[in-house]
């Protein structure tokens, strides 16, 4: 109980986890984007400012400009020409401002002497007023480049961009900058467009994201409920073996209890030849023992030397081909469900029969095929029992209540089938062979 509520806290945690780093990812996605567009939509405004700028400078009426700068008023005729000029070009932009600035002599900055500005500014920028200009955009604007700002703050004219291009006189002289401002609400504005259009995708991408989480739980648990009935499958069968191993280490001190017994008595009434003849019938049984645990896979040999010791309590010679492979590329689980299996059933068979009763088992590598061959004395199979020896509960022998029928051929049937193997079945009276295919790379 207090293991399944751990696993549901687990789960509550990873699903809170998850939904909080899907939020968190989500929010700096739409921050990134946001702040990518918002330098996208600058950049785009400063390109577009320079080329107005500069188009503005090339259609600026020189002669009246050079006629403002002997005399500058703004009172006079030439400055009212070139002010209706930038105006013209303000209101076809759609900029804040647009003036023309003159270079300080030392090349720190500038000087705004006709300007353009919004008619709701309550205050017009008078002749000479400073502007920002900097010594990297003035050298820019001597070289004949074109520039453009950072965000500037300013506390009179608010915040905006600026761009600037150089203004040529009649001899292509540079006389001067021509100044394009762009306010910023404007690109802060085309910024949240573009984000809230792009918030379906954002929405779509978390959903994803919340889906593949819950998707990659789902695969989890899967994982873990097969991998667990997986290990319960093997668990069970290696209980069972390790059952029989019990049972057979505890058969074998019995009768070595009992030999020593039979010895030691024989010794003492001095019978020397029969404790002699006795010694080595246990050691001729014993070389029997050790030829058939004489595998390289460790669970057959346990496997085998368990069959062995039942196949001996039961009367049945069993009979081993040694086989030096060691049959890594299967799975000793498999290999257990397929040989238990067979080897039960043959047990079964041979010590029903009449007369000789036996079992040989054999198993070894074809070149890139595993045979697992088991062959037993006993009655015949009838024909018409042969198309139902892999379907579940069915059984050539009788059920008690003790024991079920009908699963061990059907449990191989899954396994051959699970490595692409085949099976085959021969029957007549006295003998009957299963043998078992399975390819390996």
């Amino acid at each position: 109980m207090v293991t399944c509520v751990q696993k549901k806290h687990r789960v509550i945690v990873i699903l809170l986890v998850s939904g909080l780093l899907i939020f968190v990812m989500t929010c700096i996605s739409i921050a990134a984007s946001y702040y990518n567009t918002i330098q996208s939509v600058r950049l785009s405004v400063a390109n577009q400012s320079m080329k107005a700028a500069s188009f503005v400078a090339s259609q600026v009426d020189m002669e009246s400009y050079r006629m403002f700068l002997e005399r500058p008023d703004v009172n006079s005729e030439p400055y009212r020409r070139v002010a209706h000029q930038l105006e013209m070009a303000r209101a076809q932009f759609g900029a804040l401002y647009l003036y023309i600035a003159k270079i300080d002599p030392d090349l720190q900055g500038g000087k705004v002497m006709i300007s353009a500005v919004p008619p709701e500014m309550n205050r017009p920028i008078q002749i000479g007023e400073p502007c920002f200009i900097d010594k990297e955009q003035i050298r820019l604007i001597n070289s004949g480049k074109t520039y453009y700002s950072d965000l500037i703050s300013d506390p009179v004219y608010g915040e905006y961009m600026s761009a600037g291009a150089p203004l040529r006189g009649e001899d292509g002289r540079i006389i001067g900058i021509v100044g394009l401002d762009t306010e910023l609400a404007n690109v802060n504005r085309i910024g949240s467009e573009v984000v809230r259009g792009s918030l379906p995708m954002f929405i779509f991408q978390g959903l994803f994201v919340a889906v593949l989480v819950f998707v990659i739980l789902g695969l989890q648990r899967w994982y873990q409920r097969e991998l667990k009935a997986a290990v319960g499958d093997a668990e069970q069968t290696y209980q069972d073996e390790l059952r029989s191993v019990i049972s057979s280490i505890r058969s074998i001190r019995h009768d070595f209890v009992n030999h020593m017994q039979v010895l030691y008595g024989l010794i003492e009434c001095r019978y020397f030849d029969k404790a002699r003849d006795y010694v080595q019938s246990l050691l001729a049984e014993t070389k029997l023992l050790d030829i058939t645990v004489r595998i390289s896979n460790p669970a057959l040999m346990v496997l085998f030397h368990t069959k062995w010791e039942q196949a001996k309590s039961r009367h049945v010679v069993m009979q081993f081909a040694e086989s030096p492979d060691s049959f890594e590329q299967i799975p000793s689980v498999d290999l257990i469900k397929i040989l238990s299996n067979l080897i039960d059933n043959a047990l079964d068979a041979a010590a029903a029969s009449e007369g000789d009763r036996w079992i040989r088992v054999e198993c070894r590598q074809e070149g890139s095929t595993y045979l697992f061959e088991v062959e037993n004395s006993g009655k015949e199979i009838a024909p018409e029992q042969m198309d139902k020896l892999f379907e579940y509960g069915f059984s050539t022998k009788p059920a008690t209540e003790e024991t079920a029928r009908g699963a061990g051929l059907c449990i191989v049937q899954a396994v051959v089938k699970k490595h692409k193997g085949t099976i085959q079945v021969q029957s007549e009276e006295g003998r009957t062979s299963f043998t078992v295919r399975l390819p390996v790379s």
